[in-house]
């Protein structure tokens, strides 16, 4: 289903086509350019690396030296398969690790420039044979030739991918000026993938420590499932003084409400304490400042809770 389902082509086609713009696309099948030779990174003299793409068993992952890694592939759950894409931003002297070490791996390995005539508009086939491209930061997009290079690469990343899955757990922080450790949202949400409406159920935590995850469960057209994840860090002192504000309507609830599907929460001293009905949809509001921040699988618009939804 992966790629070729309604969800992916509404979601994860058009994310992975921008960043591909960015990065110059490619082809599998791409003949050498006429009077190009090609060429090691050894040889090619100065430029560092900007971003790697690599296919391998139906999973496209793109790594970005800028901070992030986005990954789209199928996963199998008891339910089914289901399309998802995970966007990973590390933090800054991670990702200039990762590539240094990445760099020392492309050094030995044989690449082929694309010209820019080679450089179809479709997105890569991620069904098709594994592969691997690099852009620099000259801009030049090449094609790894060796399947041996290839799948160095292609582990190389799968590493990556597993690192930073690990550490993907919002913890509480510190307390903040108003002694929060962590905001915690989750509800009805929508948003639009490619023109296209979609519902579905989003869950976000932000810690005062500054990491936070956001997870976004729909069913596009009531007929694809998709999962999209984002999980990244904020400066600890930016995060703690959002969720107060965030957190500012807070309000406890009352002694034995019965917990609904939309809430807000604020943790305190390790604890967990969700606000009250009245005081859900201000701090949604709130948090709605906070998304267009965090970008990606964090943008879906929180839907003010209903009577129904909030117990009223």
């Amino acid at each position: 289903m992966l790629l070729t389902s309604r969800s992916a082509s509404v979601f994860v086609l058009p994310v992975l086509t921008l960043v591909l713009a960015a990065c110059g696309g490619g082809s599998r099948n791409a003949a050498t350019p006429h009077g190009e030779a090609t060429l090691t990174s050894a040889q090619v003299d100065g430029p560092r690396l900007e971003k790697l793409l690599v296919t391998d068993h139906g999973t496209i992952a793109i790594v970005d030296r800028e901070g992030c890694m986005a990954m789209v592939r199928e996963v199998s759950t008891p339910q089914g398969p289901v399309d998802e894409m995970q966007t990973r931003c590390a933090k800054p002297d991670r990702m200039d690790k990762w590539f240094e070490g990445a760099e020392r791996v492309a050094a030995k390995m044989s690449i082929d420039p694309l010209a820019l005539h080679e450089r179809p508009k479709e997105i890569v086939d991620p069904k098709g044979p594994a592969t691997a491209k690099v852009l620099d930061a000259n801009g030049k997009v090449s094609k790894v030739l060796k399947p041996a290079d290839i799948t160095k690469l292609n582990a190389e990343v799968r590493a990556l991918a597993d690192e930073l899955a690990g550490a993907e757990k919002v913890a509480p922080g510190p307390a903040s000026a108003s002694g929060w450790q962590m905001l915690h949202v989750s509800g009805p949400a929508r948003v639009m993938f490619a023109g296209t409406p979609a519902r579905g159920t989003l869950e976000a935590r932000v810690s005062t420590n500054g990491q936070y995850l956001c997870e976004f469960t729909s069913m596009i057209d009531g007929e694809s499932p998709m999962r999209a994840t984002k999980s990244g860090w904020l400066k600890p002192a930016n995060a703690a003084r959002a969720i107060d504000v965030v957190l500012g309507p807070w309000s406890a609830q009352d002694a034995g409400t019965e917990k609904r599907s939309a809430y807000a929460a604020g943790m305190k001293g390790g604890t967990e304490h969700r606000s009250n009905a009245a005081a859900t949809a201000a701090v949604f509001e709130l948090f709605s400042q906070v998304q267009d921040a965090l970008g990606d699988a964090c943008l879906p618009e929180l839907e003010a809770p209903s009577n129904a939804v909030i117990g009223f």
